[in-house]
């Protein structure tokens, strides 16, 4: 039995993450219908991993615009937020969905903590 490279699963997973987000948008579901349990089983090990890398999505795309706008002197955090969820406005509504669940809430207190840091970083920086 051979054991996936760290790269082809994080792709795999990727690609189930995309697809389900992609059905759910053309169902108009925003919380997984049983017909994708088994497959999110398998490759996230159940609906905690797969929110998780939900959110993990999510903050890279916040991340980097939100960084994009401090590079052009613009560095809105909540217009970073609009931004990102009118691209990816799916994802998005999904994360809204389940924002009661463990798994996003520690998520989404590390991210913010990251976030608090690099602000102070930020605010450190433009006083120098």
């Amino acid at each position: 039995m051979s054991i996936p490279s760290r790269p082809t699963a994080v792709r795999r997973r990727r690609t189930l993450a995309h697809v389900v987000l992609r059905d759910l948008a053309e169902t108009g579901h925003t919380t997984v219908p049983p017909w994708w349990e088994a497959e999110i089983e398998r490759e996230f090990g159940g609906l905690d991993g797969f929110l998780a890398e939900l959110s993990r999505q999510w903050w890279a795309a916040y991340a980097v615009h939100l960084d994009a706008l401090i590079e052009l002197g613009a560095g809105d955090a909540g217009q970073a937020w609009a931004d990102v969820a009118e691209q990816l406005p799916y994802l998005r509504r999904v994360l809204d969905a389940y924002a009661g669940e463990p798994a996003l809430a520690e998520a989404e207190r590390r991210h913010c903590d990251v976030l608090r840091w690099t602000a102070r970083r930020e605010a450190r920086h433009a006083a120098a």
